[in-house]
């Protein structure tokens, strides 16, 4: 049967697409509904029935925002608070160093609030002073751990302050067995448990006390056998390393009551 000429050409159009498409060329794009093939480079294009793709993360859902790649961003911590007290809270000590007639009182109340607070120094000296603790410094005493600072200076001085909060009677940790003798002028303290005279191991003490800095004093399982019977015990502190200075110290047990 004779086949004519326009069929036979309509075939080999439709082999040479078909031979094209096999090695690897790039398929003709697909035409939109609004008859233009879609943009070059166009990302997330949705396939015929697949379904919508999600809105991006914005403010407000779960109270975080956006970051510029689009992803969540936390949302802001709050300031942490102070850690728990090991004792409760029930009264505030504070001490001035170089003390000559001043007296200055904390109420709880005020660190209980939070809330920063300037104190005029009472007392029978001449001349005033103020000290004020902030509000990151109330926040702290509520730790029951020692806070010190100083007062406003006047007649040339201020004073060293040391403030502590603490239950109504101190915990037999925060009361020394023994009273202590510095030499030099630094106001520096050791306070030496009841429960620690029986060690039998060495003990090492932070002598701060008022001081503007602090010492180490080590006792020996010797130095509280000694103590122990009544004696005193005489030894040095540890050296400052800004200046090398230390400091001698006698240790006395102090007479126990009853």
């Amino acid at each position: 049967m004779t086949v004519k000429r326009r069929q036979v050409l309509g075939a080999g159009a439709a082999l040479a697409t078909s031979a094209l498409a096999g090695c690897g060329a790039s398929p003709q794009p697909a035409i939109t509904a609004s008859g233009q093939p879609p943009l070059e480079g166009a990302r997330g294009a949705a396939e015929p029935g697949a379904p919508a793709p999600a809105p991006p993360p914005s403010a407000g859902g779960d109270g975080s925002a956006p970051m510029p790649d689009g992803g969540p961003q936390p949302a802001p911590q709050a300031p942490a608070a102070a850690p728990a007290p090991k004792v409760a809270i029930e009264r505030v000590v504070a001490r001035l160093g170089k003390n000559h007639g001043h007296v200055i009182t904390v109420a709880l109340a005020d660190v209980l609030a939070g809330v920063e607070k300037t104190y005029e120094l009472g007392g029978t000296a001449s001349h005033p002073h103020a000290l004020t603790l902030s509000a990151d410094q109330m926040i702290a005493l509520r730790t029951a751990e020692v806070l010190r600072t100083r007062t406003t200076e006047n007649s040339g001085h201020s004073h060293r302050v040391w403030v502590r909060c603490g239950p109504a009677v101190d915990p037999p940790e925060w009361v020394t067995a023994c009273k202590a003798t510095f030499t030099g002028k630094d106001e520096h303290e050791v306070v030496v448990p009841e429960v620690d005279l029986a060690a039998t191991t060495e003990r090492t003490y932070d002598v701060q006390g008022i001081a503007g800095h602090t010492h180490q004093l080590t006792l020996t399982p010797a130095d509280f056998e000694t103590l122990r019977k009544g004696g005193p015990v005489t030894r040095h502190t540890s050296r400052l390393p800004e200046d090398a200075h230390m400091h001698q110290v006698t240790v006395e047990r102090l007479a126990r009551k009853g």
